[in-house]
């Protein structure tokens, strides 16, 4: 009984320090305070120089700020891959303006938080048909675009995703930032291989309490790491028990799972569709064999409407576009490159959804 209880208050006292480690992080890690100590600062080191691959029990902090153009991508493309495997990444603009983040590797158990420029990122990966292992994805700047074999789907920011890593994969970021990933071999967890399977590719919602605990000892590996093999130990059995419990909320949910997919598959469509103007409710149905009124019915699920939610995505998009850093184009391109054919509804939607002009934001952010 004794052993336990210290285990138990062990446990306690690490996620009070993570929850901690992770408010840090926020503030800091994306560049608006990138002086301030953090904790444990000496357990980790910075990487200026191309991991190919994450060996250590301490986390790792790469960096691109001070490498050439060439240098950053050599330093995105082998991060992300010593995570999702052998990847391609392609930035909209085609230049890469800047990579950073943490990484931290324990026993079979991968965990990174990456950032890039704030503009449309593809990454397109091989897989690994040796590799049986699960890809944890989220995006935490926009919506993630993921297709894999005939599947395809769209998660809301925060929302996590399982993934194959043996078999080739897409995955689009329309509005570029954080991307978070994790990697661990299916054999790991205490689960029939058979029913992992039936959720990949299957939206987990941020607010699922397993999977906001399955966040905190991901935020504390990439804050402190795993000094000791007793430490290590006790993180990776945590990942192993708390993923069965996200596999559980799934499965209790599957009543309206059906609903769901249709809803997920449908915000695909109307990701890869927001630069035609002639985007509307009776296109979009006939084009996925579905009545429009099915359509509208998701949504009302969700509290808008199929049009609110297409306005949304489109100011979303065209108000991370004119805040980006170097960003040449006009604001009444960007706004037709996103299918507003009228310019005074474009300013007009705008200021109200953000409570500025397109032209105030750009000018404050040029400052």
């Amino acid at each position: 009984m004794r052993s336990q209880k210290l285990d138990k208050d062990e446990f306690i006292s690490k996620v009070i320090w993570s929850i901690e480690a992770l408010t840090w992080f926020c503030a800091n890690v994306n560049g608006t305070n990138a002086n301030a100590p953090s904790p444990r600062r000496n357990c980790c080191r910075n990487v200026t120089a191309i991991e190919m691959r994450i060996q250590s029990t301490e986390p790792i902090h790469f960096d691109g700020d001070h490498l050439g153009e060439d240098e950053i991508r050599r330093l995105a493309h082998s991060m992300l891959a010593s995570v999702l495997g052998p990847v391609e990444i392609t930035p909209r603009s085609g230049r890469f303006g800047f990579v950073r983040g943490m990484a931290c590797r324990v026993a079979e158990l991968q965990v990174m938080t990456c950032f890039m420029a704030p503009e449309t990122i593809t990454v397109v990966g091989q897989g690994e048909p040796g590799a049986d292992s699960l890809l944890m994805l989220r995006s935490m700047e926009g919506p993630l675009i993921v297709r894999q074999g005939e599947q395809r789907l769209s998660a809301a920011s925060g929302d996590f995703l399982l993934l194959s890593s043996a078999l080739p994969f897409e995955l689009a970021l329309p509005e570029g930032g954080r991307i978070d990933c994790g990697r661990m071999p299916i054999e790991a967890f205490p689960v029939p291989r058979g029913s992992i399977d039936r959720f990949l590719l299957k939206p987990i919602p941020k607010a699922h309490p397993p999977l906001q605990l399955l966040i905190t000892h991901g935020a504390y590996l990439l804050m402190r790491g795993a000094p000791g093999p007793g430490e290590a130990e006790l993180v990776v059995s945590h990942f192993k028990q708390i993923l069965p419990l996200v596999l559980e909320y799934i499965d209790r949910s599957s009543d309206g799972g059906r609903a769901g997919d249709r809803l997920t598959m449908i915000k695909a469509v109307i990701e890869e569709s927001l630069s035609d103007s002639d985007l509307d409710l009776s296109n979009l149905a006939r084009r996925l064999g579905v009545t429009p009124r099915l359509v509208q019915k998701l949504f009302q699920r969700q509290g808008t409407t199929f049009s609110r939610y297409v306005l949304e995505r489109r100011l979303d998009l065209a108000r991370a576009s004119i805040s980006r850093q170097g960003e040449q184009r006009a604001i009444s391109t960007i706004a037709y490159e996103l299918g507003f054919g009228d310019l005074s509804y474009f300013n007009r939607t705008f200021r109200r959804r953000f409570g500025t002009t397109p032209s105030n934001l750009r000018g404050a952010n040029s400052v």
